[in-house]
């Protein structure tokens, strides 16, 4: 018979309930936004339930472009709800998500530690630090969810040795390779360690045991490859990581794509957490040490460095792996001090944390209600861009940019480039390196007339800042006027 695994330092369940919700309380009364992606998968969602699947780009102007819909099971999840339930729907949805993330997070806190208080108080500052900018209204939302539960399908199959579990990756391999493709790779990327794990090491001075059985994880990585296949596109949806961002431009422009720095909000959390991470494993003396867990916590590192985008798989996985480390940590208070913990001292301990989060969700509430008409003024002055563009005469063939191109296709028009960058690349769209094109444009290594005149646009929907060129030529240029202005945006109309 199994003997019952102990778990350390248990805490009181409406201690528990208290830390668990915290985040996740907080995270209710601060201000959410649709992301400027959402528009353009929006749309896409609608065109592949009333469609079926393109292969050629139907939103923007150039309609030759090849194209692969990488993410299509999010996009017609997002056109439903949105569709039917609007924008408190589609933060439900978020919610709910992000209420996975949650579970799952302290349910593999604890799977590897065994420690409760360690569990609860990683799981609650992963929490934190992911909600804030990094679930959206994107299919990375499903992801993070997703490689959670591969991870904790994983090292469940490590301590059990049950080979049952690990039928769980395809499944989750059909997941995400529908949901976001683009991200599909990294289902195996993060079952390297694992595998890694699963190689005995035996040398004269050093010995380390097998953790798993090799074979079993390889043919559970085969099998989640070939269901990878169950998909619209195929291959193309399996090497779409490849294909997209390779060698170009976007690794240099594209904000998610650049080096985490200390100077940006994001750097800040990643260096601030890997110090206190430092400082706690240079005082704590008894270290418990995993092949796994230092491929996982160096890889998900590393990756967070290199990208932006990286950096939430470290404070998901990075932080998780750390939790190993750091299990048979064991807090002990004083008998006097326990003696003294009365009902009505945890009354009150509980009374303090309450007001603490309800003072802090009040303080997000304010900051929310001052920053919305900010974050949603943008859209109502391109609203009534497109109100000018529905009344004219003649086809509209207009210039958007990377940030506005997706909200005029929202609301009906087909602009010159909208924010899925990489289908702009020759490589991708197999046409034209639009998104090169428009690089040079933007840095005024392209004349300004070559471009509106190789394209003959009748309007151009200019932003004062990040098309700052192209504004100042068209402001002194006699065949153009000003149709429309408003704080940064200008929408000018040929004569």
């Amino acid at each position: 018979m199994k003997e019952p695994q102990i778990v350390k330092n248990k805490l009181p369940v409406w201690l528990k309930v208290i830390l668990l919700l915290f985040p996740f309380v907080i995270a209710c009364f601060q201000f959410r936004t649709i992301d400027n992606d959402f528009w353009f998968l929006y749309k896409t969602g609608e065109y592949i339930v009333n469609n079926g699947f393109p292969h050629t780009d139907f939103l923007s102007m150039h309609s030759n472009m090849k194209l692969v819909v990488q993410q299509w099971l999010s996009t017609v999840i997002f056109y439903f709800v949105y569709s039917r339930l609007g924008r408190i729907g589609l933060f439900c949805l978020l919610y709910v998500c992000y209420a996975c993330i949650c579970a799952l997070t302290y349910r593999l806190n604890l799977l590897i530690t065994k420690n409760e208080l360690v569990s609860v108080v990683l799981a609650g500052l992963t929490d934190i630090l992911i909600f804030n900018q990094l679930i959206v209204t994107r299919p990375q939302t499903f992801t993070f969810a997703l490689l959670l539960a591969e991870i904790l399908i994983l090292e469940k199959y490590i301590q059990t040795k049950k080979i049952v579990y690990l039928a769980g990756i395809p499944l989750v391999s059909l997941a995400l390779i529908n949901i976001h493709a683009s991200m599909w790779p990294m289902l195996f990327v993060f079952m390297l360690p694992y595998i890694a794990g699963a190689i005995p090491v035996k040398t004269k001075r050093f010995k380390l045991e097998a953790e798993g059985s090799l074979i079993a994880l390889v043919a559970a990585l085969a099998c989640g490859a070939i269901i990878g296949l169950a998909n619209p596109y195929g291959t193309d949806n399996m090497f779409y990581l490849i294909a997209s961002y390779g060698d170009n431009q976007l690794g240099t422009t594209i904000y998610e794509m650049l080096p985490t720095d200390i100077g940006t909000h994001i750097g800040k959390m990643l260096f601030g957490l890997i110090i206190l991470m430092v400082i706690t494993g240079f005082f704590y003396k008894k270290k418990s040490f995993s092949v796994r867990f230092f491929c996982l916590f160096f890889g998900t590192l590393l990756l967070a460095l290199l990208h932006r985008k990286g950096t939430p798989y470290f404070f998901i996985f990075g932080v998780s792996s750390f939790s190993y480390m750091i299990k048979d940590l064991e807090i002990t208070l004083p008998s006097n001090i326990t003696s003294k913990l009365t009902r009505r001292v945890r009354i009150m301990l509980a009374a303090l944390l309450i007001m603490f989060t309800v003072c802090l969700c009040t303080e997000y509430l304010v900051k929310s209600l001052i920053a919305e008409p900010g974050r949603t003024a943008h859209y109502d002055r391109l609203d009534e861009v497109s109100k000018i563009l529905e009344r004219s005469e003649d086809p509209v063939v207009l210039y958007a940019n990377f940030s506005d191109g997706q909200y005029m296709e929202y609301k009906g028009f087909h602009p010159y480039i909208d924010g899925r960058a990489e289908l702009f690349l020759a490589q991708n769209n197999g046409e034209f390196d639009y998104y090169g094109e428009y690089y040079e444009l933007r840095t005024a290594n392209m004349y300004y007339r070559d471009f509106t005149d190789k394209y003959q646009f009748n309007y151009l929907l200019v932003n004062g800042t990040s098309d700052r060129y192209l504004l100042m030529s068209l402001l002194y240029d006699d065949d153009f006027e000003v149709k429309y202005e408003d704080s940064e945006v200008y929408l000018f109309a040929r004569k």
